[in-house]
């Protein structure tokens, strides 16, 4: 039986999901799709897909926020495995740091997901067919979470923020996570990001890995947080002039409070810096830059753009060199 299923929700962008079946299907995982399209090209994909470890599910159209997370929770629900990790379709599995962090999962029971750090690309804009990408980058690195739980845990993510959203989860706990996400009614987006993030504190402690298990592109053409963004306010911004949102982030603050046994007016002064850094943490501002100068670079010089395979060996050999310069510095001490 395998060990780990990727949970891939989708709303449309098919061509996404095409480029994303070429590359991240292997043998030895389980793939679980919660396809929650307007459309029906995604399931046309499907259809003629032949894949043995994979389930396909239709929902309920993704309309609404509400819905999306119950299709999450139903998702979920459904996964076999010891394990699960949830992707986007425009995004990169590393396998190789994959099973690392499942090594790091299985050597430590206290924790409840894993991690490595994750890397971005841009696409070329030439290659519909044959997709290049830029020479990666690194967008996240939360090491400083490593072994960490509760309060502790939490001050030292509310003040540098890092998405737990593509960890590797155990999947007794992912659901416990999801479970409170429904019951609280959190509508946000970036809320339920950040919820996800502390809920995971609350019932354990991250692993970190030096290996690479994720690639994400830095310019997809849609995404549902872009659609957050164009259709309202700055997600920071609503603290100060939107009375639904203070009421949401009160009552999951109250609830985290509970569970890490803090009160809450500790856990709102920690959390303030959140808004205070206003999400423009050191590794989000290195990966804006990053994306702005590599659009300009692979537009005017094609041959700095590569096969997603060349970008995967380029990471894998960086991470074998970072894991082997710590065993020497291991070795001299």
């Amino acid at each position: 039986m395998n060990k780990l299923t990727f949970l891939l929700p989708l709303k449309d962008r098919p061509n996404y999901t095409k480029i994303w079946l070429s590359h991240n299907l292997q043998p030895e995982y389980d793939y679980f799709i919660a396809d929650g399209s307007i459309g029906n090209e995604n399931e046309a994909l499907f259809r003629e897909l032949e894949f043995p470890n994979l389930t396909y599910v239709r929902f309920p159209k993704d309309l609404t926020i509400d819905r999306y997370v119950e299709k999450m929770l139903h998702a979920v629900s459904r996964v076999k495995t010891k394990y699960v990790m949830t992707c986007d379709n425009d995004d990169f599995i590393n396998f190789h740091g994959v099973a690392h962090c499942l090594k790091a999962l299985e050597n430590d029971p206290a924790a409840v997901c894993a991690g490595g750090p994750i890397y971005g690309v841009c696409k070329s804009e030439n290659g519909i067919l044959n997709p290049r990408y830029s020479f990666p980058a690194k967008i996240q690195e939360v090491a400083s979470l490593n072994d960490r739980s509760g309060i502790d845990a939490l001050m030292y993510l509310f003040k540098n923020y890092g998405y737990m959203w593509y960890s590797i989860f155990r999947t007794e706990d992912y659901k416990k996570i999801w479970n409170d996400i429904i019951n609280l009614q959190v509508l946000d987006v970036f809320l339920i990001e950040i919820l996800q993030a502390e809920l995971t504190f609350c019932y354990g402690k991250y692993v970190h890995v030096k290996s690479n298990h994720y690639i994400r592109l830095l310019n997809a053409t849609t995404s549902a947080a872009r659609e957050g963004i164009s259709n309202d306010i700055p997600h920071t911004h609503k603290i100060y002039f939107d009375d639904e949102y203070r009421r949401q982030v009160l009552k999951m603050s109250e609830y985290v409070a509970a569970l890490v046994e803090v009160e809450l007016v500790k856990l709102l002064n920690e959390f303030k810096f959140i808004y205070i850094s206003n999400l423009l943490t050191a590794s989000r501002i290195r990966a804006r830059l990053w994306q702005l100068i590599v659009r300009s670079l692979i537009k005017s010089i094609p041959v700095l753009s590569f096969s997603i395979e060349s970008v995967l060996a380029l990471i894998n050999i960086s991470s074998r060199k970072a894991v082997w310069l710590d065993k020497f510095k291991g070795v001299r001490k």
